[in-house]
């Protein structure tokens, strides 16, 4: 069996952002247990071969990384009254904490994110500062991309499948997908693709289907298109995928792949019980997530330049 440090739980990794941000005393975690220590504790409890052995500091975290904690913030807010006020705040550097959080504390949607981005940014420190210590102690490191911090990056969005009031957008944004996806050169092939998706959801008995994810205070940020297609005169039917776009300041983010699993619970809700996706372009990350789904491979499509025959 793998050796490991201790497991690092989320209650674990709380108590030690909290040694970190704690200025009266200096923390410390036993790599046997996990137990998170102050140093009155290590001088009343523990003798020096054990402190030696087994103890080792909380990770750093200076006034200095609180502030750049609050930058990196403010970069990465989408509403621009928001930023531009807590902007000026850091500009001004005075009082900057101080002002900073109170501003923060009069919107509650701003408080939302505010702890989400602190949260996961100092995680993620924690995250690093066990898998260095398990590298120098000869220990398995641990995937920072685990469930938790997917989901903590995950709760800055909203998923629905009610897109009604995106309904335009994501037709445009889906035409622009495909565009994209098979580059300048082949914007006839684009057109075609276009055109068949929509004509196969005009068919009767067909049904449009798309979810959209959106930011916590209501920026489009993605959506997958689609829709639920009767097969045959026994009223059978699959679902079919056409299009996955996700905003480019939001790529990289894991939100495509939430988006392929959010389409198919829904058209799961409807009955469906296979989807065929139906994607532009190599798309050879989508193709990665599919497999990752026990995808099954049932056509190939190729385009041929005549004259090239």
């Amino acid at each position: 069996m793998a050796k490991i440090l201790f497991q690092l739980t989320p209650e674990i990794i709380d108590l030690i952002i909290f040694g970190m941000e704690n200025q009266s005393d200096e923390y410390y975690v036993d790599i046997k247990t996990g137990d998170v220590l102050s140093e009155t504790q290590i001088e009343e409890e523990y003798d020096d071969d054990y402190i030696d052995s087994y103890l080792v500091s909380v990770p750093d975290w200076l006034s200095s990384d609180g502030f750049q904690l609050m930058e990196s913030f403010v970069a990465a807010l989408h509403n621009p009254v928001y930023k531009e006020t807590l902007r000026k705040i850091l500009a001004a550097g005075k009082g900057a904490f101080r002002n900073f959080k109170n501003t923060v504390k009069e919107h509650e949607s701003l408080t939302q994110q505010w702890y989400q981005h602190k949260e996961k940014v100092m995680r993620s420190r924690v995250i690093g500062w066990y898998n260095l210590n398990s590298e120098i102690l000869k220990y398995n490191e641990i995937d920072e991309n685990t469930d938790e911090t997917e989901n903590l990056i995950l709760s800055d969005f909203i998923f629905n499948t009610d897109c009604s009031k995106w309904k335009e957008l994501i037709n445009e944004k889906s035409n622009e997908s495909i565009h994209e996806s098979l580059g300048e050169n082949e914007v006839d092939i684009a057109e075609y693709l276009i055109s068949k998706n929509n004509s196969l959801l005009a068919l009767q008995g067909n049904v449009d289907v798309s979810v959209c994810v959106e930011t916590l205070v209501g920026e489009f940020a993605g959506s997958i298109k689609g829709g639920i297609i009767k097969t045959g005169d026994n009223n059978s039917i699959v679902a079919v995928a056409n299009v996955v776009w996700v905003e480019k300041k939001f790529r990289g983010m894991g939100l495509a792949r939430h988006l392929i699993d959010a389409f198919s619970q829904n058209v799961r809700v409807e009955g469906c019980k296979k989807i065929i996706f139906e994607l532009p372009g190599s798309n050879s990350v989508l193709s990665s997530t599919l497999e990752e789904r026990r995808a099954l491979g049932i056509l190939t499509t190729m385009v041929v330049r005549v004259e090239n025959m």
